[in-house]
């Protein structure tokens, strides 16, 4: 099985990277598809959330600890203690009563106040649900680890945890609260979104953050992107909120490779067509219009100045997540 972008065959070359569609290639002229064998629902999501939260405590606690914590931007100053004024502090913050008081300059000294909720908005459409042959996670099962391993950072640093799970009709919102239970929660309803629907606007999604959130919060908007591109929406998420995207990829996305006939099937809509792989220009249109969606997307990324990572569902997260938070850390640092 392998993934690619199609709107229709009339139009292929074109708006090839519209949609998501799942192939199965015409091996002896059946198109086989896969079925998922009979097994208790409840059961399955618990040991799923269970090992996700296993694997995401231990991370979270081991290796992203402190990196979090110092890549959120904190929404003011609260006042912490007094103490003797020293070359280069800034002489506004000098407090006259307590310095008349010890007859030598004090300052006041304040902790920057980090309190700020962290929103998981994750795409549960059903392109998300894509694993290429061989690869263990698809898109949703790798995004509900990324997310895990934020919501236990979260859970450790004493801030609060939201989440909202996009797609085009059923969207769900679980607002911002404490503790590993709300983590939990989060794990829950990410692996056990059902399937079966479309891409949301960026604009709907957008919206709805917006509408829902009161205070600043950290946004972490994690989809691979399969939508039309938005910068002015993006554009309205960033001016209120922290705004850090994370784009995933599965590798058989990006290239298509030359199968012979393959059926493609559409797994937001169900439409399928035939698609004669081994045509080149057939295999360039399609690399192409992947190529330039992804540098659109990017584009508008890197002109709103935003932070953002791109991941593959076949190599580790932690290591450019941590990354990205150092970078961050060290940005708000200066």
């Amino acid at each position: 099985m392998f993934h690619l972008m199609i709107l229709s065959t009339a139009s292929f070359p074109k708006c090839l990277y519209r949609e998501a569609v799942t192939f199965a290639a015409l091996c002896s002229g059946i198109f086989y598809l896969a079925q998922n064998p009979i097994m208790d629902k409840a059961t399955q999501i618990l040991n799923r959330v269970r090992r996700i939260e296993l694997k995401a405590r231990k991370l979270a606690t081991e290796t992203l600890a402190g990196h979090y914590h110092s890549g959120f931007r904190g929404q003011g100053l609260d006042f912490d203690d007094f103490r003797e004024y020293q070359t280069g502090d800034d002489p506004r913050f000098i407090d006259w009563k307590v310095t008349a008081r010890m007859m030598s300059p004090y300052v006041r000294r304040f902790l920057e106040e980090r309190e700020q909720a962290l929103i998981l908005s994750i795409d549960a459409s059903s392109s998300m649900r894509y694993a290429s042959d061989g690869v263990i996670s698809s898109k949703l099962d790798y995004a509900a680890e990324i997310a895990a391993v934020l919501a236990f950072s979260a859970v450790q640093s004493g801030d609060k945890c939201g989440l909202l799970l996009f797609r085009k009709n059923n969207s769900f919102y679980l607002p911002p609260a404490k503790g590993v239970r709300q983590a939990l929660r989060i794990v829950r309803e990410i692996i056990s979104a059902p399937p079966g629907e479309e891409d949301a606007p960026l604009q709907k999604v957008a919206e709805s953050l917006l509408h829902t959130l009161k205070k600043t919060a950290m946004i972490v908007l994690v989809s691979d992107f399969l939508m039309e591109t938005d910068r002015p929406s993006l554009g309205k998420l960033a001016f209120r909120h922290e705004l850090i995207p994370i784009r995933v990829q599965d590798p058989r996305e990006l290239h298509l490779p030359d199968s012979g006939r393959l059926i493609g099937r559409d797994p937001e809509t169900g439409h399928t067509w035939l698609i004669p792989t081994s045509k080149q220009e057939i295999r360039e249109a399609h690399d192409q219009a992947v190529a330039s969606h992804r540098k659109a997307w990017t584009k508008d990324f890197q002109q709103l100045g935003l932070d953002f990572l791109d991941l593959d569902n076949t190599v580790p997260y932690l290591p450019p997540l941590k990354a990205l938070f150092a970078k961050r850390a060290s940005k708000f640092a200066h």
